[in-house]
């Protein structure tokens, strides 16, 4: 009898918790007007993070210094943030994909830390076993929970001793280091990997990172290092993308990387889309020509093999030169076009001067163009994600295109409960009226099959530490067990787009080789963080 009214009791517990889950979700809106299920089958949904925005264990495991670990421990970061523990998914990685199987999430964009693989950067030097255990437990236990990895290869991280040696990406030597990590991947995980993209958001790294020297490692090299920046960097894309596609390799009888594992190699890059303040001719072009400098600066020698006559023109002094082999080198040297998109803003041009592009968040009315969110560079503007995407479909005509990332800070997040920060109304809407208008783009003939939300939780923001949020899920930083709690934009993609689109199709392989195995390799433990 007291089996029985255990058997009752667990029962009602359970009723009881799926009618509480019930409740929870029937506040969220419906899926967004443009989006019918049919096409939300048809697409891959899924979430993106970055290796130290999220890893920790910055010492743990034979990982050397990145150049972000030297610029956060040199007090640059805001409240003198590090990404030393960050969400410690060095650690929890496993409940963390238990949470996105739960979620109905079956793709997860993520980054290899460079220095964990090879500590001392560069052609030659070892290769660290710990790190290739770390990631091989890592990838298998993404698909032993469903979810198909795709990989970035470098996500800002630059190891410190590169860039010691160097000067990074300002380096010739970069390139040769470059293709020999990603060679380093290519060979240890490329049986489970299909999708590949070379460098997150060049534009970020180069200007940034090289250019301003805001970000690490933080030293301003001007136009000169931030167009030497970008150059190196195509140049190393173009070498990895042959060394995928073209080399055949002993290790798999002669046959290429990309034959071997039916796999793709992309980049992913970022863009603000730019409308003409007025339809004044110096606005219109202004506005094309800033998408050219910033988009095409990038796009245009993968696609066309060169600059756009357009930033030849207006850098001439600063901008390198391909040579042709390099140029037949680059040119079609990407299989997708992974676009990182955020926000959009106006562009003034002048009547004098064709190289001048200045952009407003506010028309002409002073009207904004969209809600402030917690990053004073993001608005929420919707209709420009359509426009954008349809530039980029006319202007490239891709194979695919994949959104690499989408998503924003809710504002004050950071200083909210818990129970109020789950409650992220802003952030739904964002997702609502983006995906509206990303729906409309597809419907319209732009080819994008893959979409991915930034980002699964939140993490270290950079120079903004742990003060900006884009987490689908909260992290409680002040917690010991950093507990992960879903916010209502996670239960609102959970239900309209995760659970209902396309599966992740893990089972890469290599002809003859092996299927991997959904079960974790019993890896080393890691040590304690210290």
């Amino acid at each position: 009898m007291a089996h029985r009214r255990l058997q009752l009791a667990a029962v009602l517990a359970l009723a009881a918790f799926a009618v509480a889950q019930a409740r929870q979700i029937s506040h969220l809106p419906d899926a967004p007007a443009m989006c019918p299920l049919e096409m939300r089958k048809n697409t891959r949904w899924g979430v993106a993070t970055a290796s130290y925005q999220v890893e920790g264990g910055w010492n743990l495991g034979g990982r050397t210094p990145s150049v972000w670990d030297t610029f956060s421990h040199a007090g640059f970061i805001k409240n003198n943030d590090t990404g030393d523990v960050a969400c410690d998914m060095y650690h929890k990685y496993p409940q963390d994909f238990k949470l996105m199987r739960e979620l109905g999430i079956k793709h997860y964009r993520f980054s290899f830390s460079w220095n964990r693989i090879l500590p001392q950067g560069g052609k030659g030097t070892p290769v660290n076993p710990e790190g290739i255990a770390f990631y091989n437990s890592l990838i298998n236990e993404m698909i032993a929970n469903n979810i198909r990895p795709y990989a970035t290869i470098f996500h800002w991280d630059l190891p410190q001793v590169l860039q010691d040696k160097y000067q990074g990406l300002i380096g010739e030597e970069f390139i040769a280091d470059f293709v020999n990590y990603a060679n380093v991947l290519f060979e240890n995980f490329g049986d489970r990997i299909r999708d590949w993209m070379t460098f997150n958001e060049p534009w970020v790294t180069c200007v940034l990172q090289y250019g301003q020297g805001v970000f690490a490692p933080g030293i301003p090299m001007g136009d000169e290092g931030m167009y030497k920046c970008g150059h190196n960097l195509l140049r190393a894309h173009a070498k990895t993308y042959q060394l995928y596609h073209k080399v055949p390799q002993a290790k798999l009888d002669n046959v290429t990387f990309a034959d071997a594992a039916r796999g793709k190699v992309g980049i992913a890059l970022n863009i603000e889309y730019l409308e003409p303040l007025t339809e004044a001719k110096e606005d219109v072009a202004a506005a094309n020509y800033g998408l050219e400098k910033n988009l095409g600066w990038f796009a245009d020698p993968l696609f066309f093999g060169d600059y756009p006559a357009s930033l030849k023109s207006c850098a001439k002094d600063v901008l390198p030169s391909f040579t042709a082999e390099e140029s037949k080198l680059l040119k079609g040297s990407l299989d997708f076009l992974g676009i990182n998109f955020y926000t959009g803003k106006f562009a003034k041009g002048s009547a004098t001067d064709k190289c001048s592009v200045e952009t407003r968040e506010q028309d002409v009315n002073g009207k904004d163009i969209g809600p402030l969110a917690e990053s004073s560079w993001l608005r929420v503007v919707p209709w420009s994600f359509y426009k954008l995407l349809k530039y980029v479909q006319s202007r490239y005509d891709p194979k695919q295109i994949i959104i690499t990332e989408n998503g924003v800070s809710a504002p004050k997040e950071d200083s909210m409960s818990v129970q109020q920060a789950i409650r992220d109304d802003f952030r739904v809407n964002y997702y609502k009226g983006y995906l509206d208008y990303l729906c409309k783009a597809i419907s319209e003939g732009v080819k994008v099959n893959t979409y991915f939300a930034w980002s699964f939780m939140d993490n270290f923001e950079w120079r903004e530490g742990y003060s900006q949020r884009f987490g689908i899920n909260h992290v409680d930083f002040d917690s010991p067990e950093l507990t992960r709690t879903t916010k209502d934009s996670g239960k609102f993609l959970s239900k309209h787009f995760f659970r209902v689109g396309r599966g992740g199709g893990v089972g890469a392989r290599r002809p003859g080789g092996r299927k991997p195995t959904k079960e974790t390799p019993k890896a080393a433990k890691p040590a304690k963080q210290q």
